[in-house]
């Protein structure tokens, strides 16, 4: 499944009443052994998850294991494709859902009523779709970045017609500030023939922001970088509706024809920058939103209930982080944990989770901010800009 916002919905809204098993797995390949160890810890989070529950519910997990053998072997495969990977089954439907992505995520085993997304989420925040325009003389490339993959989905070719353009030989007549002839210039008619290509291309440029617009929509791009010389980024910028919600970011970067692998690693500290920026920015704002926000968790899932919340903004390590809840950890719903700092941990997540979903399900941004970056301590981690 492509990670979008569709996904993130359908994934929010997957339930079973036998439950959903969830399971993650961060495919390092730097991380070596005679079998992966990824691998190995998803077998034993399972064999854990198996002794936590009940016969039933037993009998039933070891039949879909057994029919999703071929499923789980690509899950773990190092071959497979992606770094971090999910896959999601409804214990009593026969259809599964699966994820694969260059960020990594935490390896988990999880099952309960609802699907486990804490750590797809957590992942959202790093990788999250951005737009990338290159612009050069020969045009735009338009290229989609997200969850560590990049892939060139558009452009457009600039191809002015000068055939019709006279260029003359000799040099050209120089003019005063009054309008009056004072002999020739250095500069020949060459020169001036550049600066009409030139003023066609930035006109050029200017006239594609409909294009980007339509792709930032089309895409769900929380960002979009213009890269390039800085007059051409500068004339691709400006046009941009300023309706456009989505942070734009310039680059000085000139890539020409590099690959989009190369563009995507090229300017992947400019966009963790970008989205460092925006979410300090952000944590600002909401310091001075009172009272139109919510801080904590308790008022926030009483407005998310009310429909008030605008944007659900989230601590990342409040919630989210592989240290809070060990890798490997089995999230079985109703399943006491040995340790009380891990059971509150997941306790946490489920409601991080919870308030999520009713974001989603009210058409709420769902913002989970970068490591370091905080909310005002009363938030304790969590709170809503509110509509009202």
């Amino acid at each position: 499944m492509p990670m979008d916002r569709e996904t993130q919905i359908r994934l929010v809204n997957l339930r079973d009443e036998t439950g959903v098993l969830s399971l993650y797995v961060n495919a390092d390949p730097r991380q070596t052994g005679s079998q992966p160890p990824w691998k190995k810890r998803l077998e034993q989070g399972l064999r854990l998850l198996l002794e936590s529950v009940d016969g039933r519910t037993r009998s039933i997990l070891e039949r879909r294991l057994h029919e999703l053998a071929l499923e789980i072997e690509h899950l773990v495969r190092p071959g497979s494709p992606g770094v971090g990977r999910a896959l999601f089954v409804p214990l009593s439907d026969g259809e599964t859902f699966s994820v694969e992505m260059q960020t990594p995520l935490t390896d988990r085993v999880a099952l309960a009523p609802r699907s486990h997304i804490a750590p797809m989420f957590a992942a959202w925040a790093e990788g999250s779709p951005t737009g990338i325009a290159v612009v050069d003389g020969h045009g735009m490339r338009i290229l989609d970045s997200r969850f560590g993959l990049c892939e060139e989905i558009s452009g457009l070719a600039f191809e002015p017609r000068t055939e019709e353009w006279r260029e003359f030989a000799g040099p050209a007549t120089q003019k005063s500030a009054w309008g009056k002839r004072e002999g020739q210039s250095s500069s020949s008619q060459r020169d001036l023939f550049d600066f009409r290509l030139a003023e066609h291309l930035n006109r050029f440029l200017a006239a594609a922001h409909t294009t980007l617009e339509t792709h930032v929509a089309t895409f769900g791009w929380e960002m979009l970088l213009v890269a390039g010389e800085p007059e051409l980024v500068d004339a691709t910028s400006k046009s941009l509706s300023n309706s456009l919600k989505n942070e734009v970011v310039p680059s000085q970067r000139v890539l020409g024809q590099a690959t989009p692998a190369q563009i995507q690693q090229t300017l992947k500290p400019e966009m963790a920058a970008a989205r460092r920026r925006r979410d300090e920015r952000l944590a600002a704002e909401f310091a001075e939103a009172p009272p139109k926000a919510s801080f904590g968790s308790t008022p926030t899932v009483e407005a998310l209930q009310a429909g008030r919340v605008d944007r659900l903004v989230l601590e990342r390590d409040s919630v989210w982080s592989g240290e809070r809840i060990p890798p490997g950890s089995v999230l079985a719903d109703g399943v006491p944990q040995s340790e009380p700092e891990v059971a509150t941990a997941l306790s946490e997540a489920e409601l991080g989770e919870q308030m999520i979903e009713m974001g989603l399900a009210s058409d709420a941004a769902v913002s989970i901010l970068c490591d370091g970056v905080r909310l005002p301590e009363k938030a304790e981690g969590v709170g809503g800009f509110l509509r009202w």
